[in-house]
């Protein structure tokens, strides 16, 4: 049936404003929890956007124009209680990313550091690429309220003789990782991780999902409670995969979890399988090889002394990833089969060859140790002074069975307490500041505490030593050089600077039931930490001091191995062994998703196709 002029003037009237206006779409992620909506205001209008997606808040306005705009935050009545100190200029482009409430949309570039020396791993895959640098993500997890309050309230359990052990229970959530172009959502489970780090009311947390993030099911956030500038640990990361040695590495994350604002994050991967496979065998299907974790817990430390085949003499080194087939089930002996031969194997080339200087000693102990990775990671925790980690305390590192090589790796990891200084630390004399420039023996000044076995024996050798001496040498001028360094710090701080009062505050705000250490760092003490500043100890108040700025620390750090290295010859940079050079990934930056939007060009088509049929 044909409908009269008159009504389709009418309904023409009536759309006609629909047609002539523009679409403007909006997509947000709050960061300030689940007692506020949010909105966007342009002119003196204000639109309440949708939260199906929270933390994402998303909506289409209709309007002629929009060339600024303002998101702002309602309360239950739909009133506005905040406006973001940003206005933004409305275009396009803009509008294909999630942004971020009160936050710029930033574009940092994160420099490289110079790669010195030959890669002897594949760095990643293109199903499970490192972490992007320069993104801050979004994370919300909204979990079983009785179970997470139990994390949250008592990390740790006391036991019935008085002592305390970590609380290893979980509570299942539903998480939401936003960035700027992708949405993730997955069911899965979080944990509190770390021993010392329990201690802080900012707890450091364990991720694991239903479906794979980047290609991951399982993510650490580590809380960086006790660094005023929250990049030390990502500095020292970078500054270890730069010289060839497979890291896990990181990218900053705002954390919500329920109600409760957490602050920044960083993400990191676990050392899973999965990473082992990527990172060191680059198929992240591969099978994997053994690992143990080393902890020193002072009277006791992983030595790597043999102590016979009993196994029992070996429970300080902790199975950690390995094949289930690689075992005998019910046969708790075979989880310790491969600390036991390393151990053997080393002992009998001390034997043998301890005091050997022949080019045979180095051939040897190369047949079942890669030489030339512990040598690259005893130089970068020499030059970030690294007091928690593998050479000073043989702590925080894996030891890792590759089969395919037939050889032993260390892997090390968590870097909380690097590019300090001592600090205090009873096992690092202070006396005239002498071990700032000491890039050699700083870690034997108590041998009788931390007998360092293991690196003693292999820097005995001269052609090992040797080669110390120019890891060392080329490191400190090309990548721990003041400006490369200097640059890469300011990078980060841009990136994050937005963040650092509302880490800080949202720190301060924290209600859950825990009373742990709180630093009451200062957004100054960020500023300035960065660069030459010092943040003291106060009873109560600081309990993590940070006496050097970072930029300060690297320029007399630096400067003390440059010298000590001025006339080592570093014509031959051949690695002392595994001497191949392997293809490490390289991310394209490409990003294969896309994004959605409406077609005026299909509305145009439809409208148009509508009055046909009914003129004609």
């Amino acid at each position: 049936m044909k409908l009269n002029t008159y009504s389709i003037f009418i309904f023409l009237i009536s759309i006609f404003p629909t047609i002539l206006a523009k679409e403007y779409s909006f997509r947000v992620v709050s960061i300030l929890g689940k007692g506020f909506d949010l909105g966007v205001k342009y002119g003196d209008r204000v639109e309440k956007l949708s939260s199906d997606k929270f933390p994402l808040f998303i909506g289409v306005v209709n309007a002629d124009n929009i060339s600024q705009y303002q998101y702002v935050a309602l309360d239950s009545s739909g009133t506005v209680v905040q406006t973001e100190n940003i206005v933004r200029t409305y275009n396009e482009d803009a509008h294909k990313i999630n942004e971020v409430y009160n936050r710029e949309n930033k574009s940092v570039t994160i420099p490289e550091f110079p790669r010195p020396f030959k890669n002897m791993f594949p760095m990643g895959t293109s199903k499970f690429k490192p972490l992007p640098k320069n993104t801050i993500f979004n994370i919300f997890a909204e979990c079983d309220e009785n179970a997470y309050t139990n994390l949250a309230d008592e990390p740790f359990i006391i036991r019935d003789d008085g002592k305390k052990k970590p609380n290893e229970a979980i509570a299942q959530c539903t998480f939401h990782i936003i960035s700027s172009k992708k949405n993730f959502v997955s069911k899965g489970s979080i944990h509190v991780i770390g021993y010392g780090s329990r201690a802080f009311k900012k707890l450091s947390w364990g991720l694991k999902f239903e479906e794979k993030f980047l290609g991951r099911k399982a993510i650490k956030l580590r809380a960086m409670a006790g660094d005023p500038t929250l990049i030390r640990e990502k500095l020292a990361t970078e500054l270890y995969k730069a010289v060839g040695v497979p890291v896990q590495e990181g990218a900053y994350a705002r954390l919500i979890i329920n109600n409760n604002i957490y602050g920044l994050y960083n993400i990191l991967d676990s050392f899973s399988s999965k990473w082992v496979a990527s990172y060191i065998h680059g198929d992240e299907d591969k099978e994997i090889g053994f690992s143990y974790k080393l902890y020193t817990s002072l009277p006791n430390y992983p030595d790597f002394k043999y102590l016979g085949e009993d196994y029992t003499n070996y429970l300080k080194y902790q199975p950690d990833e390995y094949e289930e087939s690689e075992i005998i089930q019910q046969d708790e002996a075979s989880k310790f089969s491969h600390i036991i031969e390393f151990t053997r194997l080393f002992n009998d080339w001390v034997n043998n060859y301890g005091e050997d200087k022949s080019d045979q000693a180095v051939t040897e102990l190369a047949k079942f140790l890669n030489i030339e990775l512990v040598l690259r990671i005893l130089v970068v925790d020499t030059l970030i002074l690294a007091l928690d980690n593998f050479w000073f305390r043989m702590s925080n590192a894996s030891l890792y069975y590759d089969p395919y090589k037939k050889k032993y790796l260390i892997l090390p990891y968590d870097f909380d307490k690097v590019l300090l200084g001592s600090t205090g630390d009873p096992m690092l004399d202070l006396e005239g500041d002498n071990y700032l420039y000491d890039c050699f023996t700083w870690v034997n000044q108590h041998e009788d505490q931390i007998e360092h076995f293991f690196t003693n024996n292999i820097l005995n050798h001269p052609q090992i030593k040797a080669r110390y001496d120019v890891i060392l040498a080329k490191a400190s001028r090309e990548t721990f050089s003041d400006d490369i360094v200097s640059q890469y710090i300011q990078a980060n701080a841009n990136l994050i600077r937005d963040d650092v009062q509302w880490n800080i505050d949202a720190l301060e705000q924290l209600q859950i039931g825990y009373q742990g250490v709180v630093n009451h760092y200062t957004y100054e003490d960020f500023e300035n930490n960065l660069v030459e500043g010092s943040v003291g100890f106060v009873a109560d108040y600081v309990v993590n001091d940070a006496p050097m700025g970072i930029e300060s620390f690297v320029n007399i750090r630096g400067n003390g191995c440059r010298t000590a290295t001025q006339t080592t010859d570093i014509s031959n940079n051949e690695n002392i062994s595994d001497n191949e050079e392997v293809t490490p990934y390289h991310d394209d930056g490409k990003d294969s998703s896309a994004s959605e939007k409406v077609s005026k060009i299909s509305l145009t088509f439809v409208l148009s196709y509508f009055l046909f049929y009914f003129l004609f």
